[in-house]
């Protein structure tokens, strides 16, 4: 080293302080520098996930607003389901009274419409699906229609436009609902019928007359001749009956009483 010149030591010098430099970089920067791009590159998924969430958060109160409107609605048209003619068998899930109930509720009805009972009977409780009622259009269709169809046109507006509704229903699923049927034997006049079926339209719970066996439709008496002779011997036929709509006839009603829980409101927290 003594023989060196000032050159060649400040020539060491700088190499020397060269390699310290790079082999600092490589010892202690470079994984520093490493871990910041990795750092980086997390922060970037990082806020795009909580963007994402965030924008998630911020719906929940629509989404709240938008469960509890079609709860509303669902609810008043589920309304008509919680049928009172159950009785507090709605509340203790208790069926053991309920044919006890129906013949309390459908009583009035019968009353007011002076319908000769001669028999009921009340089914046990059990469950019904309840098939939708939808009306599916007879589409024509033929070869020609078919073949000219080149654009699909006519295949679109059937499918989207006069099959949709029908179509829809058909693969929805059919819910089930809690039922008691009650077949009654009863004997009156047409106007008294009327007046029963009156009542049950007009009655805001799910009641469905299913069949109506009416044995004498037309409401007719049975005729008959009354023979009389006046003194001098002649005779006079009078038919008496027959009037329309004036007589009674024996009946067949099978009463449907449907019945489903009212429905739980959400739970959407605070």
């Amino acid at each position: 080293m003594k023989d060196m010149s000032y050159r060649d030591k400040m020539i060491i010098l700088i190499i020397t302080i060269i390699i310290i430099l790079v082999g600092g970089f490589f010892a202690l920067i470079r994984p520093r520098y490493n871990a910041l791009i990795n750092d980086t590159a997390t922060l970037v998924t990082t806020q795009a996930e909580w963007e994402g969430l965030e924008a998630k958060i911020n719906q929940i109160p629509v989404l709240q607003d938008t469960i509890t409107t079609m709860y509303n609605e669902a609810k008043s048209t589920a309304s008509m389901f919680v049928d009172a003619a159950y009785g507090d068998a709605n509340e203790t899930y208790d069926t053991d009274k309920i044919s006890y109930y129906m013949d309390q509720y459908i009583q009035p009805a019968l009353d007011d419409s002076e319908l000769e009972v001669s028999s009921i009977d009340l089914s046990a409780i059990g469950s019904e699906d309840v098939e939708y009622y939808y009306y599916t259009p007879n589409v024509l269709t033929y070869s020609l229609l078919e073949t000219g169809d080149v654009n699909g046109n006519y295949a679109k507006e059937v499918n989207d436009e006069i099959l949709r509704d029908s179509n829809y229903l058909t693969e929805k699923n059919v819910a089930s609902m809690q039922v008691t049927t009650v077949t009654m034997t009863v004997e009156g006049t047409k106007e008294s019928l009327m007046t029963f079926l009156d009542a049950i339209h007009s009655d805001k719970n799910a009641i469905l007359v299913s069949e109506c066996d009416i044995a004498n439709y037309q409401f007719k008496e049975d005729e008959e001749v009354i023979v009389s002779v006046d003194e001098e011997g002649n005779e006079t036929r009078t038919v008496v009956g027959s009037n329309d709509e004036d007589g009674t006839s024996a009946m067949t009603l099978v009463v449907k009483f449907y019945n489903a829980k009212e429905i739980d409101e959400p739970d959407l927290g605070e």
